[in-house]
């Protein structure tokens, strides 16, 4: 039961009313407080919460001394004395008052104050409780601040406290937002091999390398340990996956050496549990690789699932560093063009603006007018899609699939085109990309792509209002289109 230390009469101005002190009492001690005055309960129960919190005084005078110390109206005088007063409090108590949800705050203040010796000192202090704070609600923060601002012999530290508990770790929402910081942020070669090789099995625990090596280097010399490996990722990424942890770059490495080595069977229950989370996979390579895999190798049914947990999320993915590929992964294989024309194609259409300004997100469409084009992608990002070709779920023609997909699109691409072509016609990569738009079929394509006519018709007007302005010879407000660098190579692929 719960017992309240308040005042006999209700209280007329509840906006001055102090914090209630609340602590689980016995029935016993119930009937006790009920034979006491307000003086004598409140003496009794602050007695009770110190006898349940020996350092209840000793944190109290910390949240004092912190509140005077983040006040602006505190002298820098005063202010250092109550940092002198406040590392003397926690000084030797550190671990006692680290884990609750007040204290906690108190040493990320003195963090924050960057005071070198102090900070030291705390760190000292508290190495011991490295892995056990990096578990905490709380107190994983402390460790967070280190990592970020830390020394880089205190990042090590952490680092190595980290050594044999890193699966443990991630099984902790806190911890594992912890141990992503340390593995993507600071961590070097060596390190992220330590972390990632313990969900391989306890043998990479035990005996550790001295060299950092890949999975697939790893069953290249030993193919013997495949098996068990496979077996120890399996055990670990199916209690991540219905987690936020499934976000993690972490996460997506260990998901890549899964679904890289796994069997069939294997990767048709990994693809089950993530096909509706695709997009959480999208912003790290690792990630993007495992989305488009499981777009591969699922079957048609679970790829319309995919497709459709893309809605309103579509244009955000098409304009990430490595989720683009994964929406030409969309393009290449699923046959279902009139889902994806509904879910996808019309959200891009719909944010073209945004779309043809940005990198990436001019890449997903100048994907869709011209598949596989090098002259808009890598020679790499091609081979890496051309893994796709050979899944067994893709049925449709490319080429039919290609074109439905862009007849879709052609609306909203060409009309933005027409309505912003002076805008775009003098931009090196913007003119490029509008050329090969407005370009007739060749061999090289891989379907008969057609703009059509009352389309191509404003785009070509939109360039004669453009070419019909005054030709100033080397204007130095701009340059004529003839003269232009991006804008007569657009003008040039018109003709």
């Amino acid at each position: 039961m719960e017992v309240e230390n308040s005042g006999d009469k209700a209280e007329e101005k509840p906006v001055a009313t102090k914090k209630k002190i609340k602590i689980q009492v016995t029935k016993k001690v119930k009937e006790q407080l009920l034979t006491m005055d307000r003086k004598q309960r409140k003496a009794f129960l602050r007695q009770l919460k110190a006898q349940k919190n020996p350092h209840s005084d000793r944190a109290m005078e910390c949240k004092l001394l912190w509140e005077k110390i983040r006040s602006k109206k505190t002298s820098a005088q005063d202010r250092d004395e109550c940092v002198s007063k406040l590392f003397g409090l926690v000084k030797g108590f550190a671990a006692k008052l680290i884990y609750a949800h007040d204290t906690c705050r108190v040493f990320e203040c003195l963090l924050a104050l960057k005071r070198p010796g102090i900070t030291a000192a705390i760190f000292d202090e508290l190495t011991p409780e490295i892995v056990r704070m990096t578990k905490s609600k709380y107190a994983h923060f402390f460790v967070l601040r280190m990592l970020k601002y830390g020394t880089k012999d205190q990042r090590a530290t952490i680092i190595r406290a980290f050594r044999g508990h890193a699966v443990s770790l991630m099984r902790i929402v806190y911890a594992a937002e912890v141990l992503e910081c340390a593995y993507n942020d600071f961590a070097n070669a060596q390190q992220r091999f330590d972390i990632v090789s313990e969900f391989y099995g306890k043998q990479f625990v035990m005996f550790q390398s001295d060299t950092p090596r890949t999975l697939d280097e790893i069953v290249a010399e030993e193919p013997s340990k495949k098996k068990l490996i496979i077996q120890h990722l399996e055990e670990q990424i199916f209690t991540l996956v219905d987690k936020t942890t499934v976000r993690l770059s972490l996460c997506h490495r260990l998901l890549k050496d899964y679904i890289c080595h796994c069997d069939t069977d294997q990767r048709t229950n990994l693809i089950d549990s993530l096909k509706d989370r695709i997009p959480e996979l999208v912003h790290t390579p690792d990630g993007a690789y495992v989305a488009m895999k499981c777009i591969w190798n699922a079957n048609a049914k679970d790829r319309k699932l995919i497709v459709k947990n893309f809605k309103d999320l579509t244009g955000k993915v098409a304009m990430e560093h490595y989720g683009h590929r994964v929406l030409m992964a969309v393009f290449d294989s699923v046959d279902d063009t009139v889902l994806i024309n509904k879910y996808i194609t019309s959200e891009l259409s719909n944010e073209m603006s945004k779309l043809i300004l940005d990198t990436w997100g001019e890449k997903v469409i100048h994907y869709i007018v011209h598949p596989r084009d090098g002259r808009g992608m890598p020679k790499e990002e091609i081979e890496l899609l051309k893994e796709g070709d050979s899944n067994p779920f893709s049925k449709k023609e490319k080429k039919d699939r290609y074109a439905e997909i862009y007849r879709h699109i052609c609306e909203g691409l060409y009309t933005y085109v027409a309505a912003n072509m002076e805008s775009l016609i003098f931009d090196q990569n913007r003119s490029k990309f509008i050329a090969a738009s407005l370009e007739t079929t060749s061999t090289y394509d891989l379907f008969d792509r057609q703009v059509p006519a009352e389309m191509r018709k404003q785009c070509n007007e939109a360039i004669a209002e453009i070419a019909k302005q005054e030709f100033i010879p080397m204007d130095s407000q701009r340059l004529h289109l003839i003269e232009h660098p991006a804008g007569h190579f657009l003008l040039m692929a018109a003709l």
